[in-house]
């Protein structure tokens, strides 16, 4: 047997053959299977949609955080570059409202300025005064930039136009690289020179570096065409084009999700410096930034699933339970049935038995007095040569009269249902009683009976009434397989059944009817003794015999078992203990088929 089968409840095959057309109504495993995904859905419903739920919510609330952080880091960094830029244009203004461009001009009075701007807030590359027509006045600092005219360059027109200007980075070859920023001053008589300064991009690469941006993350400053002005972790050095698209100029921080070229999701952040043409960009991996959600979905996930087969196990159980419980309780009531009809049955046949007794027995005491009467008549005519004859035939119909009242009183007591009464017992003298009133019965099937019971054999303490049923419903059943003539043997043997313990052997005996009638199909063999349950539904039974046959024995501390092969007869072996204790039968009456399994 696999582990399948004795996991398999008892109800699991269950057919209930009186159903009919109504099967469904009374299919055990269809109550099971509906009670089981009725109460999954009930109870796994809401947690799965719990579950749905914060998993939404997690992941929402994650990126909400990594978009808020973000955020904040564009903001604090927009902050500082902006200030940074915002002190050194106050600082070159200061200049020119404490110069003059005639004392700018002076000889060495640009490189103390430089100098004094160095060591005060740093960041100056160099300096140098340019006049209204674009010129080079004045320079200090280390490159070679003298009579360089910067009428053309966009630098000096934006500066002449607005009064102040950053530009983007020098594309001219240097160490290092710088912005360019210049500032206006008008003079009443000479009118407007340009302070022109070059700052150098380092304090920014510094700053964007100490950005706490995870290993995929990236930091950089960009105009507004996507060229770099800083160099790039993943897009490239400074004057060189990145591959993303260039959110819109905004002088607030912004953050927007985007994906890069490989279809990477992104989370972008952005801000524009004022009064520059540049953007400062915080480029973050949204799958590193979300990487804690993925840690809190797994756990998520182990904790749904393990309360999914938590639920599915406490579900399973209790379905199997309740609907084992229903179907004892079924099996329960259909052998109360049993025991009504049984009782019925038996009551009816008992009045019945009675009437046909007394109408029988009215004719027949007539008969046997007035036989009587005849032999006294003939005992007293001696003379007359036909008396000896006559007195043989009138003790053949006193014999004759005698047999059948015997039959009515057979008739009657088989009829009479009196509850289980123990009394001691000659097996033997039951089994020859019972063949005896089915004598007829054999004869016209052309059935041999043959009864075997050894020498010896000991006297049984048992229920006279249950046994006689017993034993007429099996031999009826073996008549009933063999129509058209057979074999009948009845074998009683001092023995226990096999599956009994050995220190109770010599307490129980058995008895075997074996016929060699039609047999009983395998997938028949298991259910012969289920209410209701025939083989052979042209025979017009219902199907009762075999369980109220179980149900008798087992209130007597018996046992029925069946071996059997189709068309090799059937064995029927009935196992009995020589002394009955009568007990408390609750739910011995019902058969369970799982007491049989181990039976074939």
């Amino acid at each position: 047997m696999s582990i399948i089968d004795k996991l398999r409840p008892a109800f699991w095959n269950y057919e209930d053959v009186a159903a009919g057309t109504h099967q469904e109504l009374f299919s055990f495993r269809r109550k099971w299977w509906r009670t089981v995904i009725l109460t999954a859905i009930v109870a796994l419903a809401p947690l799965i949609i719990l579950s749905i739920f914060d998993y939404r919510m997690t992941k929402q609330d994650m990126k909400r955080a990594a978009i808020l952080h973000t955020h904040r880091m564009v903001s604090n960094t927009w902050r500082s570059v902006s200030f940074f830029l915002s002190e050194r244009r106050s600082m070159m203004e200061f200049v020119l409202k404490d110069n003059t461009k005639k004392e700018l001009l002076e000889t060495g009075r640009l490189d103390a300025v430089l100098k004094n701007l160095k060591s005060g807030v740093g960041g100056f590359a160099d300096l140098g005064v340019v006049a209204s027509g674009g010129r080079l006045l004045s320079y200090a600092g280390p490159y070679e930039l003298e009579e360089r005219d910067f009428c053309e360059e966009d630098c000096f027109k934006e500066v002449v136009k607005r009064g102040f200007y950053i530009g983007d980075l020098l594309q001219h070859r240097r160490p290092n690289q710088h912005l360019v920023m210049a500032v206006r001053k008008n003079e009443a008589r000479e009118g407007f020179f340009v302070l022109r300064a070059t700052l150098d991009i380092k304090p920014f690469e510094n700053l964007l570096a100490e950005l706490d941006i995870g290993q995929k993350g990236d930091a950089f400053i960009v105009n507004q065409i996507g060229i770099l002005q800083t160099p790039s972790r993943f897009y490239g050095q400074p004057h060189e084009e990145i591959s993303l698209d260039v959110p819109g100029f905004s002088t607030q921080p912004q953050v927007i999700e985007t994906k890069d070229g490989k279809g990477m999701p992104l989370i972008v952040g952005y801000a524009g410096i004022p009064n520059t043409s540049l953007m400062m960009m915080i480029v973050r991996d949204e799958k590193e930034l979300m990487e804690g959600w993925r840690q809190s979905r797994v756990k998520i996930f182990v904790f749904l699933g393990i309360s999914v087969a938590a639920i599915l196990m406490m579900v399973l159980g209790m379905a199997t339970y309740l609907v084992n419980r229903i179907h004892a309780a079924d099996q329960k009531r259909i052998m109360e049935l049993h025991k009504v009809e049984y009782a019925n049955k038996m009551a009816s046949l008992g009045r019945l038995s009675a009437g046909v007794g007394h109408e029988i027995n009215n004719p027949i005491a007539i008969v046997n007095e007035k036989i009587g009467l005849i032999k006294d008549l003939l005992l007293q005519n001696e003379t007359n040569p036909f008396n000896e004859k006559m007195l043989g035939l009138s003790d053949d119909v006193i014999d004759s009269v005698k047999r059948c009242g015997d039959i009515t009183h057979r008739l009657i007591n088989f009829g009479r249902y009196q509850g289980i009464r123990l009394e001691r017992l000659d097996l033997e003298r039951i089994l020859y009683d019972l063949m005896a009133f089915m004598e007829k019965e054999a004869e016209s099937l052309c059935i041999t009976v043959h009864i075997h019971v050894p020498e010896n054999f000991p006297v049984i303490e048992s229920d006279k009434n249950s046994l006689q049923q017993i034993f007429l419903n099996i031999i009826s059943n073996a008549f009933a397989a063999m129509e058209d003539g057979g074999r009948l043997d009845i074998t009683a043997e001092n023995q226990a059944w096999d599956d009994y313990r050995d220190d109770h052997r010599d307490d129980r005996i058995s008895i075997t009817f074996a016929d060699t009638g039609r047999g009983i199909a395998p997938e028949d063999l298991k259910r012969v003794f289920e209410p209701f349950f025939s083989s052979d539904s042209s025979a017009g039974g219902t199907g009762l015999g075999l369980s109220v046959t179980y149900g008798l024995a087992t209130q007597i501390g018996g046992h029925i078992r069946v071996e059997s092969e189709k068309n090799k007869g059937a064995r029927f072996i009935v196992d009995l203990p020589v002394k009955t204790e009568i007990k408390d039968q609750k739910d011995d009456c019902v058969y369970h088929p799982e007491d049989h399994q181990n039976d074939h």
